[in-house]
Parts: structure tokens; C-alpha cells; sequence
């Protein structure tokens, strides 16, 4: 992926506010003879990966490289299929400095793509667990991009190491990603989202900026998690809502966040949990 492309790519983000897949535009012959196939998928992914670990042996990931990194992938689900909708941009860009996306987590596609959505507007910094740090030709990519790295298994820890990292890194003027969820599922549970965003957004002085999302094209997988089956009817959806400010009582604002979460999944035909 070149710099003009890149560039390209995020000018068009600001233009519109967000971003759609265009219909029109031409796929590669091979991605149309074997896109319809997860195998295809899968080596094709194996290829963006072992560039991102190429990137990232000389230290810590440039935002140009990040972001090269997150099209390619993302040109890689156009490629095989998936319909991509980002909305709601202005109102990151309205807040006019870092803040804290606070969002629902469904796979590991948003991992990849946000920062491809999100890098024109200042550096951002992924809370991610442990073990991905650790995973062959994602891990030494996934380090360079100076993540905040949660072990799980000591909760405390985690708390500080968010909070004290988080407070950092947004005192540098860089945004923090994080899904307050213990685990990645297509159904949101607003009792498993934890109120951790929003007090590391007060404690930080920051806004929170609330983000729905539809990543179900790729399912979990039954034996390895980050290696599921595709489902190409399913368009795959990003939804920025208003920044907001963090007051006294975090529970408030983490009611904002997971009301406005909601609203979008029921706009998008996703199901509730029982």
C-alpha cells in the first residue's frame, strides 16, 4: 500500500465523515476467482501479516506504516467480498484532541481496520491482551504499534496499567481504543461492559467518543478464535457517536456509551441477549 494511496484514502475519510465500500470499484482477477473461498482469505491475510512484521523490525510503528498496514487489510476484505460502512467521523474530529473510543468488541476485524479509520486524526494506542503479543508475525507488529498490553490475570494490574498508560499516552496527545467487554461476541451484553473507558477518561480529562461496530462477517472460531468462518451477506459496520464529557459518576456516562451501542445494533438487525 503507497503513501498516495494512504493518503488518498484519509482525505476521503474527512471529506465525507466516514467511509463505503464502493460497488463499482474493480477486484483483482484473482480475488475474483478465488474470493469466494475463506482459504483465500486466510493466505492472503498470512501476506499482510508477514509485510506488518517486515514494518515492524526496525521499533515502533509510524503512523504512515500503521496505517499502510490497516488499508491493506482492508482492500484484503473488499477483495473478498465484504461491504465496509464508517460513519459518524465528525464527531471525532469535533472533539478537536485525543479521546477515549469506547466501543462493543465482535472479532478481531476491528483490531485491524480502526486504525486505517482513525490514524488521520492523531496517534492512537490499542488495549489489547497478552497473547497477541505473543502470536507468530502478529506479535512483533502488534508490540511495534505500542499497545497498552493487559496479562489477565492479576485485574488490578490491568486496572493500572490502563489507567496510568491510558493517562500517558492521551497526555501525549494519542487516543486510546478500548472495548470494555471480557470477551469478543456477535451478541452485546451491556451487563459484561465494564465502566474502565470512562474512568480512565476522567481520570485523563478526556472525552469519550462511544463507537458501534458490526464485525460479524468474520465469525469467532469454535477452535481457534481469531480463525473463523466468513459470512459475505453481512456488511460490516463502524458508528462514531458524539464526544462525551465524564462527570462525577462514571456509570453515567458508561450508560450513555452503551445506549448509544445499542441504538445502533438495532438499527443494523443485530439480535439481543436473551
Amino acid at each position: 500500500m503507497t503513501e498516495t494511496e494512504v493518503e488518498a484514502f484519509q482525505r476521503g475519510l474527512r471529506e465525507a465523515n466516514g467511509y463505503r465500500t464502493d460497488p463499482g470499484r474493480p477486484r483483482a482477477a484473482l480475488d475474483r476467482a478465488f474470493g469466494r473461498f475463506d482459504a483465500w482469505y486466510y493466505l492472503r491475510l498470512l501476506g499482510v501479516l508477514w509485510r506488518a512484521n517486515g514494518a515492524a523490525r526496525g521499533g515502533a510503528m509510524s503512523e504512515r506504516a500503521w496505517a499502510a498496514v490497516s488499508l491493506s487489510y482492508l482492500r484484503l476484505l473488499e477483495g473478498v467480498g465484504a461491504r465496509i460502512e464508517v460513519a459518524g467521523l465528525e464527531h471525532p474530529a469535533a472533539a478537536g484532541g485525543p479521546v477515549v473510543f469506547v466501543g462493543n468488541h465482535m472479532s478481531i476485524l476491528e483490531s485491524f481496520l480502526l486504525p486505517a479509520i482513525l490514524l488521520h486524526f492523531n496517534r492512537v494506542a490499542a488495549v489489547i491482551k497478552e497473547s497477541l503479543v505473543r502470536y507468530p508475525l502478529l506479535g512483533p507488529f502488534a508490540k511495534a504499534t505500542e499497545p497498552i498490553v493487559l496479562g489477565r490475570r492479576n485485574p488490578r494490574e490491568d486496572l493500572r496499567a490502563v489507567l496510568e498508560e491510558g493517562r500517558r499516552f492521551l497526555e501525549a496527545g494519542r487516543s486510546v481504543i478500548l472495548f470494555p467487554q471480557a470477551t469478543r461476541s456477535a451478541v452485546f451484553d451491556p451487563s459484561a461492559f465494564n465502566t474502565l473507558g470512562v474512568k480512565l477518561a476522567r481520570d485523563a480529562r478526556a472525552a469519550i467518543v462511544p463507537l458501534a461496530l458490526k464485525t460479524d462477517f468474520q465469525a469467532n472460531g469454535a477452535l481457534v478464535k481469531d480463525i473463523g468462518p466468513l459470512d459475505r451477506s453481512k456488511a460490516i459496520r463502524f458508528r462514531f457517536g458524539p464526544p462525551i464529557e465524564v462527570g462525577a459518576n462514571p456509570k453515567d456516562a458508561n450508560l450513555e456509551v452503551v445506549r448509544f451501542i445499542t441504538a445502533a445494533l438495532k438499527d443494523w438487525g443485530c439480535p439481543s441477549p436473551a
